[in-house]
């Protein structure tokens, strides 16, 4: 467990944590992600967003208890990023237990990169949170 957070660690940066932020409802939460993420990084943060929301779309990334992963495949990137939001207020996010989230940690993995590796890095993120 130890070597988990380690790892999760070092993917979050100081500028891939964003506290208090105000956001209306979920897309704009992820619309406020995509932004974050290509902002740092020189990409257009159009098609994150509506890779983000395809994936929305098929099911809700909420955990419960307050918690979202929001993840999706995007090119421009070589390694899995990073960003975690806590937001001002808890929106809705049709979690499982109904409550709202106000925390979620965004991932983007490389197009067309491992398959497995992306999987393993939700089900690590999912028993830490």
């Amino acid at each position: 467990m130890t070597n988990d957070i380690a790892q999760i660690a070092s993917w979050l940066q100081p500028q891939d944590i964003l506290f208090d932020a105000d956001v209306r409802d979920r897309s704009h939460a992820l619309e406020v992600a995509a932004a974050t993420i290509c902002r740092a990084r020189g990409l257009d943060p159009a098609p994150v967003f509506r890779a983000l929301w395809r994936r929305e779309q098929t099911g809700s990334t909420a955990l419960g208890e307050g918690f979202a992963i929001p993840h999706a495949c995007i090119g421009g990137i070589a390694q899995p990023t990073t960003l975690f939001i806590r937001t001002r207020h808890a929106i809705a996010f049709d979690a499982p237990d109904g409550k709202p989230v106000s925390q979620l940690l965004a991932i983007m993995v490389p197009e067309g990169g491992a398959r497995d590796d992306h999987l393993q890095l939700l089900a690590l993120v999912g028993r830490l949170f």
